[in-house]
């Protein structure tokens, strides 16, 4: 048959009316199945000076309790490895992940965060693109697209207009928050169930921060509950700290974003401060 013009189903179509999708904390828990969350900063900036977590590790139902100095690789990120799984020294926004804790019941988990303790000293927040800029502290080097002499064209042109823009962030909103389930295979291998848009950089992520091959690491998206450009690269956290879990204690591992942690912690559409001059 020619499909062209025909009105097709969505292949999830009855699923969905049904209320069958299954996304990704609706699969059934793996036997053994482990639940991770972690304490992020309590500030927006600061040097962390201490972390204590022998009381979390000892609280019932707790399996494991990481820090920075338990992730194989810590540093990640798509295309420059600028990100910290977890943070060792410095905190840069409130929510920032420091310790990643592992227990068997979500409950279990809860009552441990309460019981870590983490002494950050302050440092000063830069909390607009204006204070950044006078501050001369901004993301990577300076980068310049030119065609032609501006100056020169600016120069020459009979009118001349500038001034400023300010484009607001914005938040994706997607419906279903960040959430994955990593369960360990045989030799080192691991797959993951990620509310991904991009199976890829969850496979090339996961694999560099466990040291692994990128054959060993497989990543499952059966559908998402939207992402608009939300678990682009956002993703890549909890996928990432549910296969740290999975890799260091045996067992499958769940973490999943409540909304409001979800806000907190993931980057979005950042604001954009514009100055532009135009000749003409």
């Amino acid at each position: 048959m020619n499909q062209l013009g025909q009105p097709l189903p969505h292949e999830s179509a009855r699923e969905h009316v049904c209320g069958e999708a299954a996304y990704i904390d609706d699969l059934p828990a793996i036997r053994g199945e482990l639940f991770v969350d972690f304490v992020g900063s309590s500030i927006a900036h600061g040097h962390i000076t201490s972390i204590n977590i022998d009381a979390a590790r000892s609280e019932p139902g707790i399996v494991a309790v990481f820090t920075a100095a338990d992730v194989p690789e810590n540093s990640f990120g798509p295309i420059f490895h600028d990100e910290e799984l977890l943070a060792s020294e410095v905190v840069h926004f409130r929510g920032q992940p420091i310790i990643a804790i592992a227990g068997e019941t979500r409950e279990a988990v809860a009552a441990a965060k309460m019981l870590a303790r983490i002494d950050i000293a302050p440092l000063p927040p830069v909390l607009t693109i204006e204070e950044s800029i006078a501050a001369k502290q901004f993301i990577g080097p300076k980068r310049t697209i030119a065609s032609g002499d501006v100056n020169v064209a600016l120069s020459k042109a009979q009118h001349r207009l500038a001034g400023e823009l300010h484009i607001g962030g914005q938040e994706h909103f997607y419906l279903e928050a960040q959430a994955a389930i990593a369960i360990p295979a045989e030799a080192g291998e691991i797959t993951v169930h990620s509310s991904t848009q991009n199976p890829t950089e969850i496979q090339a992520v996961i694999a560099r921060i466990l040291k692994r091959k990128m054959s060993q690491v497989a990543c499952v998206c059966r559908r998402m509950g939207g992402g608009f450009g939300g678990k682009e690269t956002q993703a890549a956290m909890p996928a990432a700290l549910a296969a740290l879990v999975a890799n260091k204690t045996g067992r499958a591992a769940r973490c999943a974003y409540g909304h409001e942690q979800d806000f907190a912690i993931t980057g979005k559409r950042h604001p954009y401060l514009v100055r532009y001059e135009v000749g003409f």
